[in-house]
């Protein structure tokens, strides 16, 4: 089985893409699949924020990717 989550990435892909990921996926796993440095983002579940090591439950899944510069 697997659950159908929505991504959006900000600033990458604000509008999101269905990713569909195996039941008992982590954040973790979802950002190692997406290839995307977990130590640089913020992940929200329907607004609210989530530990990286918690199983993916439906919804969507907002990675906010930190920005630098000037």
């Amino acid at each position: 089985m697997s659950t159908t989550i929505k991504v959006k990435i900000f600033p990458d892909t604000p509008d999101g893409q269905a990713i569909n990921v195996p039941d008992g996926s982590t954040y973790e796993d979802l950002l190692n699949v997406m290839d995307i440095n977990q130590e640089l983002v913020i992940l929200l579940n329907d607004g609210k924020a989530v530990p990286i090591d918690d199983v993916v439950i439906e919804g969507t899944v907002t990675i906010l990717k930190a920005i630098s510069g000037g």
